[in-house]
């Protein structure tokens, strides 16, 4: 049986939010129409009804209010209830309705990250809060509500429709490194080793001079580079992670490594032999849109194939900015969505689906890969021991698998170091690696 969705006006908001709902959480195929007739004619079709009053006594009947036949951003009455145990918003009361709220505008307003257009709070660094989200004020942030009301729907349809069987999308696991400095000495150059090692001396850090010396003079192995470690690690599980490189000039928030440097564009080129690689946009590009296509040439220039993966450094993600910025540039998937902050689902979802531009009301050809924990979030802002930390990615692999979804870590090289307390968080990356490898 075949899946039509019905709607007297299938705008793009519709067609988009559909799409999120049943394509992207669920990976099924369905046709939209705005024809009544050929709806109420079609024959072996599960069928939903997206419009104002039920049609048929087999359909799943989900009303429809008005933001998705709107346009422009504006702020939306979003006061959560609760149903099937799931928080929901956008309640609508139609007489024989199947569920009382409008599910698409609910997708839609969490997928394209609606809130975040609106004027709010930004923190230190220009980014939206976590504490300043729904998710956050209603405490479902950890949850991928959008794919588990997906899942709701599709219950709803098998129940009306008992010979229809859905196929199933599968759980996948995917861990990315951001490499800010692939070494924390070595290739820096003289002017920033001298420097450095006046500051730490003047600053009385003489452990982490006399550490500096017995690396440059080759008595000692450079701590930030673990990449020897992160390959085995990785191989032993059949784990493809993807290596994020930051290439941007240097500055007060980019202290990596030059592009030019033979060890750097060697590291990456072999690293992109065997893993997928992208970029990490530097702090400065985000509102630099011409440091974003230069830090891209770079890469491609190392690679010898376009870069097309992405993610902001620092995390710095702005609506709609930030994307346009990078589909300008040729960039088809980012990895950036997730918060600094907190752990959890930042647009609701564990799948990755396609970002729409509300300002200017198109679908575009950006994918959006969301992510769920941060080494930094996990040690530094939510200051969680290993342990706990542990606990916390368990809960959040618990539910993605629940909704066959993608859990997705970010990990840099030189959290596998010794520097800075980081000791014991590479046996508990370890343990991460075995909770969540499927």
């Amino acid at each position: 049986m075949r899946l039509l969705v019905y709607t007297p006006m299938p705008t793009p908001r519709v067609q988009y939010a559909w799409d999120v709902l049943l394509r992207h959480a669920l990976g099924l195929d369905f046709e939209l129409t705005a024809d009544r007739t050929a709806y109420l004619a079609a024959t072996d079709y599960c069928k939903i009804n997206y419009s104002q009053q039920r049609t048929d006594a087999t359909e799943v009947f989900v009303p429809r209010g008005n933001l998705l036949l709107a346009s422009g951003i504006r702020p939306q009455m979003t006061e959560p209830f609760e149903m099937y145990g799931l928080p929901a918003f956008f309640q609508l009361d139609y007489e024989a309705a199947d569920l009382p709220f409008d599910l698409p505008a609910l997708a839609f307003y969490l997928a394209t990250r609606y809130e975040e257009y609106l004027p709010a709070e930004r923190d230190a660094h220009g980014r939206f809060p976590a504490q300043a989200s729904l998710a956050h004020r209603y405490a479902f942030l950890q949850r991928p509500l959008i794919n588990e009301w997906a899942l709701q729907l599709r219950t709803l349809l098998q129940m009306r429709y008992p010979r229809w069987r859905p196929p199933t999308l599968a759980y996948r696991f995917q861990p990315t490194f951001d490499v800010d400095m692939a070494w924390a000495y070595k290739h820096k150059g003289w002017r920033r080793q001298l420097a450095a090692g006046f500051l730490e001396c003047a600053t009385g850090k003489f452990k982490t001079a006399a550490n500096r010396w017995r690396v440059l003079t080759g008595r000692q192995e450079d701590p930030f580079f673990t990449f020897h470690y992160i390959r085995q690690l990785h191989e032993e599980r059949s784990l493809q992670p993807i290596f994020f490189f930051l290439l941007g000039n240097y500055g007060p928030f980019d202290k990596n490594i030059s592009h030019r440097q033979p060890a750097l564009r060697s590291l990456i080129h072999n690293l992109h032999q065997q893993f997928p690689t992208g970029i990490h946009p530097s702090y400065q590009s985000n509102s630099q849109p011409e440091a974003i296509r230069r830090e891209i040439r770079r890469l491609a220039a190392i690679t010898h194939e376009p870069a097309t993966r992405s993610r902001q450094h620092f995390l710095r993600l702005r609506f709609p900015d930030t994307y346009r910025a990078l589909i300008a540039a040729g960039i088809t998937a980012d990895y950036t969505m997730g918060y600094a902050s907190q752990t959890g689902f930042r647009a609701s979802m564990a799948t990755p689906y396609p970002w729409y531009d509300i300002e200017q009301e198109q679908l575009t050809s950006l994918m959006i890969h969301p992510f769920q924990a941060m080494d930094v979030t996990l040690r530094d802002y939510l200051q969680l021991s290993p342990e706990a930390a542990i606990e916390n990615v368990r809960q959040l692999v618990v539910a993605t698998r629940a909704v066959d979804g993608t859990f997705s870590i970010i990990w840099h090289n030189s959290s596998f170091s010794e520097w800075h307390n980081w000791g014991p968080w590479r046996a508990a990356y370890a343990a991460i690696l075995r909770i969540a490898t499927p």
